[in-house]
């Protein structure tokens, strides 16, 4: 985990804002700010008439089989910046994101997506109101379950990786879901439009985190909130408690070949990533040109001599200024976008990391999992434009700006 301290805000962009983003009566945002539930949408809502807030009451347009909860995109009066919610979960968050990439309405091909959601933290990596940007997010559901009270000798866990019949196992099935990698030195971009000033904290939040303050390794817990690069693991799961900490923690370690560092939980990252790598195979969005925010409204463990279930119940003090600083970082990121986007953000930010899902669809080599199945090459669907294995094209070149 990588705390973010105030000299990287100086080195944030100052850029002149650009103009108009619809195109034959599509529109064509630069940025697609994507939330999970209604809290984390109202906010960016409510704060659309704060000064110098992106005010994104100026346009709504309804999508083709969205959730039924959330069917409008909310956008900018000149289409620059847009909102949606996907509804909570992976299957939600799946199909909403599905939706956005069919709608013959929208182009996407140059768009920066946004994941901004609130989580549970690990108190040894992240404190309540934290805001963090991943690499990895990694699927630690995607495994094996027993019940603690029916374990094999020798097992600390019941979670196995599918495939395998042991929890230390790193590989077995792969359904190319496990885990995906975005581009760093674009999380690095956009960490420096986050002001760590703005960073919202509360004295209840601050109550709260002291129980942790006792406990050396979790120092981190008992901090203020500040700004960190640390990974994401996604599962419908909620779990709580040291033991089913550690083991997620381990399984992002094992995932990422050491890479990744385990600090937020979150339903729909993965899933959101898993759409995104099928629409950048038909050339409809730019895989370079995701980020995953996640703000940190809860701890994953109980502080010492209180229960799992109190801390599930009662442990969330850190809730609102999550949903506050969800808005934090999404509007300051979107701002810092439109505003040096002709200087900075049209032509993209090379990635230096391999960037993708565990088999290398989108081209590259993976830097994690049992190999790829591309031969380093991207994987273009039949009737989909651009690169045929083997054959440059217009995509394959614009694609190799981005990714080794």
């Amino acid at each position: 985990m990588r705390l973010i301290s105030r000299s990287a805000f100086a080195a944030a962009y100052l850029c002149v804002a650009t103009v108009a983003a619809t195109y034959n009566g599509r529109i064509k945002p630069k940025v697609m700010i994507m939330t999970f539930f209604d809290a984390e949408g109202e906010i960016y809502l409510t704060k659309s008439n704060a000064t110098g807030a992106l005010d994104f009451r100026g346009m709504r347009h309804r999508v083709p089989y969205a959730s039924p909860e959330f069917p409008d995109l909310h956008c900018t009066a000149d289409g620059d910046a847009c909102l949606m919610t996907t509804g909570e979960a992976e299957i939600q968050a799946t199909a909403t994101t599905m939706a956005l990439l069919a709608d013959p309405q929208l182009d996407l091909g140059e768009t920066y997506w946004v994941l901004t959601g609130v989580g549970g933290g690990a108190p040894d990596q992240v404190t309540l109101g934290a805001i963090t940007l991943a690499r990895f997010t990694v699927q630690v559901g995607m495994l094996y379950e027993m019940d603690a009270r029916e374990l094999p000798p020798g097992f600390d866990t019941g979670y196995v990786p599918q495939g395998t019949v042991s929890p230390e196992a790193a590989w077995g099935s792969v359904y190319n879901s496990e885990v995906f990698e975005v581009n760093a030195a674009l999380r690095d971009a956009f960490t420096a439009m986050i002001d760590p000033a703005r960073v919202a904290d509360s004295a209840a939040a601050a109550a709260y985190r002291a129980h942790y303050a006792g406990v050396p390794r979790f120092a981190p817990g008992a901090a203020a909130p500040a700004v960190h690069h640390c990974d994401s693991a996604t599962s419908d799961t909620w779990h709580t408690g040291a033991l089913l900490a550690e083991t997620h923690a381990k399984r992002v370690d094992l995932w990422t070949n050491g890479t990744g560092t385990y600090c937020t939980t979150a339903q729909e990252d993965g899933a959101v990533l898993g759409a995104l790598v099928r629409g950048a195979l038909e050339d409809r969005v730019d895989f370079a040109r995701v980020a995953i925010v996640r703000t940190v409204s809860d701890f994953d463990r109980p502080y010492p001599g209180q229960s799992v279930m109190d801390n599930l119940v009662n442990g969330t003090a850190g809730y609102p200024i999550a949903i506050e600083n969800v808005w934090v970082a999404g509007d300051s990121i979107a701002r810092g976008i439109i505003n040096c986007w002709n200087e900075t953000f049209r032509t993209g930010i090379p990635a230096q990391n391999y960037v993708g899902d565990v088999w290398g669809v989108l081209g590259g080599t993976p830097d994690f999992g049992p190999g790829r199945v591309s031969g380093g090459k991207p994987v273009v669907l039949p009737g989909a434009k651009g690169q045929q294995l083997g054959r440059k094209t217009k995509r394959g070149m614009r694609r190799s700006r981005f990714q080794k």
